[in-house]
């Protein structure tokens, strides 16, 4: 047996990727010219509408639920799809045959909608369920590539993958028809997106702990120093009680109350701008001589993301903000390291 060159298996590798990129760019022209692949592709996202999940109090419900069943490579496939359009606001659910049979048959209920996903269309697994799903009154689509298939006869909707052979050198694993099917799946869940314009606020909150969620919902009170741990000093405190006040609670600055209002706030900048004016002298000053008496501030019901953008957004960018109140209350102090430990990022 000989061994191809690496440059051989290179040149083949390109080839499989032009050929299973024809095989997605064939869904282009499907939706736009072929009428009858355009029906059921509609018809199916008017079914994932269905399943919408929408928000009755605090507890989210659907009318139907869609159900993806499949096995082998395809299972696969069936689960991502059913992941994805649960984190849009669909209510689905991955189904395998074998398990529908013991105990996980009791989660179709009626009039729900049932994708089956089989390249071949005749997973026997797939067919023995479907007389099952017929009791329920599902709506059945069957996703293959043989519209003359058991499985597409048994459905009632069939919507075909692209007509393409296996890019595999044994013409067995399922490389093509695999990427070929979840390209599909995807299409349909940004189809279902868009149909249903479902608003980037929902999807954030289905991912409260993505970067998406956290620009959205993140603000500065969820994310600052409460006014319980600041380090506050009186407009009368000694230099020398400033620079401890500074060295015991590292956070690099202070800020000055003056009644429980901000009169001003001393950083550790601002301690060496003084030693520099005033020498010696710097020992005698005073928490009002030091400080700065007008720096930026924001208040806690601002988000996270657009406080971070302000403190960057400059020619020298902050480290801190004080938050304060609309009567300018000291309410908290948000550091750019609060904004970097909650995964913030602009």
């Amino acid at each position: 047996m000989t061994l191809n060159s690496l440059s051989e298996i290179a040149n083949s590798a390109s080839d499989r990727a032009h050929h299973i990129s024809q095989s997605i760019a064939w869904y282009s022209k499907a939706l736009r010219s072929n009428e009858e692949f355009r029906q059921v592709f509609t018809t199916l996202v008017g079914s994932l509408a269905e399943s919408e999940t929408t928000l009755n109090g605090s507890a989210p419900h659907a009318r139907r639920q869609i159900h993806f069943v499949a096995v082998g490579k395809s299972g696969g496939v069936a689960q991502l799809a059913a992941n994805m359009f649960v984190s849009v606001g669909v209510l689905a659910r991955y189904l395998h045959p074998g398990e529908a049979f013991h105990g996980d048959l009791g989660a179709v209920c009626e009039n729900d909608t049932v994708v089956c996903i089989s390249n071949q269309g005749s997973t026997s697994e797939i067919l023995q369920l479907l007389p099952k799903l017929r009791e329920r009154l599902c709506r059945i689509f069957a996703i293959t590539s043989r519209p003359d298939s058991p499985l597409a006869k048994g459905c009632d909707y069939t919507l075909p993958l692209a007509p393409f052979d296996e890019a595999c050198p044994l013409q067995q694993a399922p490389i093509t028809s695999t990427v070929s099917s979840l390209a599909l799946c995807q299409l349909l869940v940004a189809a279902s997106i868009e149909h249903r314009e479902f608003a980037i606020s929902l999807y954030a909150r289905n991912h409260p702990g993505g970067s998406i969620g956290k620009r959205i919902y993140v603000k500065v009170s969820d994310v600052m120093v409460n006014q319980s741990e600041l380090p506050l000093a009186q407009k009368s405190n000694t230099f020398t009680e400033c620079v401890s006040m500074l060295t015991k609670h590292a956070m690099s600055v202070l800020l000055v109350e003056d009644k429980q209002k901000l009169a001003g706030i001393i950083s550790e900048k601002d301690i060496r701008v003084a030693m520099e004016k005033f020498g010696p002298q710097a020992f005698n000053t005073v928490a009002s001589e030091l400080m700065n008496p007008s720096p930026i501030t924001i208040e806690g019901d601002m988000l996270a993301i657009d406080a971070l953008k302000l403190m960057k957004d400059r020619l020298r960018p902050l480290n801190f903000l004080p938050i304060v109140d609309s009567q300018r209350n000291i309410v908290g102090l948000l550091r750019l390291h609060d904004l970097v430990n909650a995964g913030i990022v602009s």
